[in-house]
């Protein structure tokens, strides 16, 4: 049988081919049906992510430094009540925001702090006064860390910064007053995390306060705080803290004001770094809040308190 020319020239080209293709098959090393794996990496080299976007090891995983805590306490947090109307609840609320987050020892802050009066002892529970305290200050922190002093003496921080603090009203209930202040603090700390603490704070004569001309001569130019006590409650003793605060007006030396606070809760642990203490309050004098500036009380009261580390050192 005769064939045509162009099947001649297939049958060569075929014959030339197929055993290569054979050849190729036969060295070829065998597939399985699961899906082809990406190379395993060397042994002593280090994990790569993959082009397609899987994570990378942990031996190259990015590290992160801690966040910063933008929004903290700044002084002391409580509800507390007496048990007449004349003493009625009270409750305190004040936290700091960091306004140029770092970790260095240099800090500006935007503080508030709320203090008011609640008759809870009336049946309409109305609030008798509040007082709005904002303010921002610098202050420089003689270790690094903030809040975390190391055991000895030293100065613990120097501030600066303006406050105004005013009822918010207007009318016969006005009160305000605007200061700019410095304040410096010395402590003393032991491994145990016990510590003596002495607070100066002394303010310019006061601006903007038409509605209580005369409130310098109550409240004075200055405020001494000694504290002491313990913040990490590794004692037999637990989480505790006994301050008094001391301004003297410049009437005479019988103006003035004393104020006792202390705190106390038993050894719970870091864990339960904010459960509330068990807080009591005693004062008298003048200028417990802004409507009795210029009259002289005595209260006392007990409730709970709220607290962390870095109200501790406030």
């Amino acid at each position: 049988m005769a064939f045509p020319s162009w099947l001649r020239v297939v049958w060569a080209v075929y014959g030339c081919l197929l055993p290569r293709v054979v050849a190729a098959a036969v060295d070829a090393p065998p597939q399985s049906d699961a899906a082809p794996q990406a190379d395993a990496p060397a042994k002593d080299s280090p994990r790569r992510a993959s082009p397609g976007g899987a994570p990378p090891g942990p031996t190259t995983a990015p590290s992160h430094e801690a966040e910063l805590d933008l929004l903290t306490f700044y002084k002391d947090n409580y509800f507390i009540t007496g048990f007449t109307r004349a003493t009625e609840a009270k409750f305190q609320f004040s936290a700091k925001f960091d306004l140029w987050p770092n970790r260095g020892q240099h800090a500006v802050y935007f503080g508030f702090t709320q203090k008011s009066l609640w008759d809870i002892y009336r049946t309409s529970l109305p609030f008798r006064e509040n007082n709005y305290a904002p303010e921002v200050f610098y202050s420089y922190f003689h270790v690094p860390g903030r809040y975390e002093p190391k055991p000895g003496c030293g100065f613990f921080f120097e501030r600066v910064g303006i406050i105004h603090e005013s009822t918010g009203e207007q009318g016969v209930n006005s009160r305000g007053w605007n200061r700019l202040y410095v304040e410096s603090r010395f402590a003393c700390y032991d491994p145990a995390y016990r510590y003596a603490a002495f607070t100066l704070k002394v303010w310019a004569p006061p601006i903007g306060k038409s509605d209580n001309a005369d409130i310098s001569r109550y409240e004075g130019f200055g405020e001494l705080s000694i504290s002491v006590g313990s913040d990490r409650g590794r004692g037999w003793l637990g989480d505790w803290e006994l301050a008094v605060h001391a301004r003297k007006g410049v009437q005479d030396w019988s103006v003035g004001s004393l104020e006792l606070d202390g705190r106390w809760r038993p050894r719970y642990g870091d864990f339960w770094r904010f459960t509330p203490y068990l807080y009591a309050q005693a004062f008298t004098g003048y200028g417990e809040t802004l409507l009795s500036y210029d009259r002289s009380l005595t209260t006392f009261r007990v409730g709970v308190g709220f607290t962390d580390l870095s109200t501790r050192s406030e």
